[in-house]
């Protein structure tokens, strides 16, 4: 017990907990949006959805995800300077390249959007409901800057009830519109009135930060503004991009089957095409549910490291304190995956109307999930290392692997062979664990090989 204490005691225990909590929510929202859609509007009708949803998604990638986490990680190290200037400077850097790189989608979204979905997927329409989805972007940016007021200063609870709340919102919102027998139009419109109400409670609990802790207090909302044309970006882009492609292992290649699988050609029909796209995302909705059990602890990880740092820590320092967290996450995940099999038969069978296909394609994405919870300290590596550069030529070529993995697999096993190979792609991601062994391995022989001074005089 006296252990236990011990360990609850630790702020980053703490932290990680409260953001499990507020992951088991949007999980469940999730889960309970995609049961109301499969049961409203049917398996076809979903999967074509899933596919306008996810067209936009992989499109609007490389702004939401590398932007938000780049600037987490420059906010949590200004914070722990108190360096106040550089605060205002990195949100105002965060403004200009997200509203900027939103409208460059939202440009690309409305030329290309309808040429490519009747390229693909022979339907225009799928194109047309992407490209009003990319005006979401613009609305992404306000969620962004209190992410990164919350999260960079580990004000956990305030972040969770943000996330908590906006989550819930967004099941009513989709209910609604399912209820009004819109079908995909009307989802579409639900996810923009989300995003529109998101941004209003973001700037809601942006203010409420404000009220708090002076010294963790984000500067007001008119400076941060004022600041962004000319707020240096280069650094923020740079980092925002090269995080996006380092995360792509886990987060883009596992979605691409999504956009893939109604392009294949394999199905009988395109409705049977559309049908197996719906049970494979609720296969991935309920592995990536699973995956979210790290969600606390990276999202944690990465502003603790950064607050270390700007307390003069020496990252070299920071191997056994990574690797701790690196084993413990990993066993925890592995143990969760295998003892969901029996929990999400039960899911799959009594939750939705017709899906049975969908327990197959959890099985094949979830097998990634085995290694996953051992990869949640390579993004705060890469980031306070300096080795995001080093990396992008390996990822790259991961990447590439990977892909090519799920379009042999797509083309020789249809869906399940795309889902197989999804699933495995997240094994790949063990190679950055090589690279931090040796990483810190030889900051400890540089270490050791160096001179010491003598006794003083």
């Amino acid at each position: 017990m006296k252990r236990l204490r011990e360990v609850w005691g630790k702020q980053f225990v703490k932290d990680a907990v409260v953001l499990q909590l507020a992951a088991l929510v949007q999980a469940v929202t999730y889960f309970v949006t995609s049961v109301l859609t499969e049961r409203t509007l049917g398996l076809e009708t979903m999967g074509r959805w899933v596919t306008v949803r996810e067209f936009y998604a992989i499109a609007y990638f490389f702004v939401s995800m590398g932007l938000v986490n780049a600037t987490v990680s420059h906010y949590s190290e200004a914070v722990g300077r108190q360096d106040r200037a550089r605060c205002v400077d990195v949100l105002g850097a965060m403004v200009k390249v997200g509203l900027s790189s939103a409208l460059l989608v939202l440009l690309l979204g409305c030329t290309l959007g309808p040429w490519a979905g009747e390229h693909w997927y022979r339907d225009r329409a799928i194109g047309v409901y992407a490209a009003w989805l990319c005006v979401s972007g613009l609305f992404e940016v306000l969620r962004g800057l209190t992410v990164t007021a919350l999260q960079g200063t580990r004000q956990m609870r305030a972040f969770a009830w943000f996330d908590m709340t906006t989550n819930v919102l967004r099941v009513g919102i989709v209910a609604a519109a399912l209820a009004l027998g819109l079908g995909v139009p009307g989802l579409v419109g639900a996810a923009l009135v989300h995003m529109l109400v998101a941004g209003v409670v973001a700037l809601r609990f942006y203010a409420l930060a404000r009220r708090g802790n002076p010294k963790l207090a984000p500067p007001p909302l008119r400076e941060v503004l004022a600041a962004a044309p000319r707020a240096p970006v280069r650094h923020i882009f740079d980092i925002g991009l090269l995080l996006a492609l380092n995360k792509s292992l886990d987060t883009l290649l596992p979605r691409f089957g999504m956009v893939l699988i109604p392009a294949l050609g394999t199905a009988v029909t395109a409705a049977q095409a559309y049908a197996d796209n719906g049970a494979y995302s609720i296969g991935y909705v309920l592995s990536w549910g699973l995956g979210l059990a790290m969600t606390g602890v990276t999202q944690t990880l990465l502003p603790a490291v950064g607050l270390k740092l700007g307390a003069d820590v020496p990252f070299d320092q920071l191997g056994g304190y990574l690797r701790r967290i690196a084993l413990w996450c990993g066993c925890c995940m592995a143990a969760a995956t295998l003892l969901s099999v029996p929990f999400v038969w039960l899911v799959v069978h009594y939750a939705y109307a017709d899906a049975a296909d969908a327990l197959w394609f959890y099985l094949l994405l979830a097998s990634g999930n085995l290694f996953i919870g051992f990869t949640s300290v390579v993004q705060p590596f890469l980031i306070y290392s300096g080795r995001l550069r080093a990396m992008i030529k390996w990822n790259l070529l991961l990447g590439a692997v990977g892909l090519g993995g799920i379009l042999a697999g797509g083309q020789l096993g249809g869906p399940k062979g795309a889902a197989a190979a999804a699933g495995l792609v997240k094994a790949l991601g063990l190679f950055h664990l090589v690279y931090i062994w040796v990483y810190f391995r030889r900051a400890r022989a540089r270490a050791a090989s160096s001179p010491h001074p003598g006794p003083a005089p």
